[in-house]
């Protein structure tokens, strides 16, 4: 019966010691400064030729679909 108690206050003891290291204050690391994001270059992309591109994709699109059919 000694043996059983002390094997429970034993683990007893390391149960308080794994939730004391566990629930320890800690220092926060502060994040690395990071340099402000620059802008995106602008492309000199006119909206026609965008729109052409797309109409050209649809295009295609449509020819695979129909001849799938």
């Amino acid at each position: 019966m000694m043996v059983l108690a002390l094997a429970y206050l034993i683990s007893v003891a390391v149960g308080v010691v794994v939730l004391a290291v566990a629930l320890r204050r800690r220092s926060a690391p502060t994040p690395p400064e990071t340099p402000a994001p620059t802008p995106a270059p602008v492309l000199g992309v006119d909206g026609g030729a965008e729109i052409r591109v797309i109409l050209a994709a649809t295009h295609q699109l449509a020819a695979r679909l129909s001849t799938a059919a």
